[in-house]
């Protein structure tokens, strides 16, 4: 059983991260005053599609903001990062959005900024592949 439990982990955990090594992708999400720069570089041999489904904490790119209002309510939001469904990311190009938070910190203070980047390739035998890269503004 714990031999399954452990092949059940290394599927799930190091294989996505696999795949894109071979794609060779970079994903970054900073914070600049009230913008966040959102970037994906694709550096692979092929284009990587950056996918938008739709916008939730399970599915798709986007960028999820927690806010501390001054009366202590908590705000989540879940914002796009993309103008269209899909885009294509060709060999040595990259994607940049720089997105204004200032209207979600007016009288509060940010909590929390985090960032999903879902993105589809071809691996070498043509297989059609889906990996979801994760970051967090600390």
């Amino acid at each position: 059983m714990k031999k399954l439990k452990l092949i059940c982990f290394c599927m799930f955990c190091f294989f996505p991260a696999l795949c894109l090594k071979g794609q060779n992708v970079d994903f970054s999400v900073a914070r600049d005053g009230n913008e966040v720069i959102y970037k994906v570089v694709n550096h692979g041999e092929k284009f990587v599609l950056l996918r938008e489904t739709y916008v939730n904490l399970g599915t798709g790119s986007h960028l999820f903001i927690r806010c501390k209002k001054p009366d202590g309510k908590i705000c989540d939001y879940i914002l796009p990062v993309q103008n269209k469904q899909i885009i294509k990311v060709e060999l040595g190009e990259s994607y940049v959005r720089t997105i204004d938070i200032s209207r979600y910190i007016p009288d509060g203070s940010i909590e929390k900024i985090s960032a999903v980047a879902s993105l589809s390739f071809r691996d070498e035998q043509g297989r059609y592949k889906i990996v979801r890269m994760e970051k967090e503004i600390p």
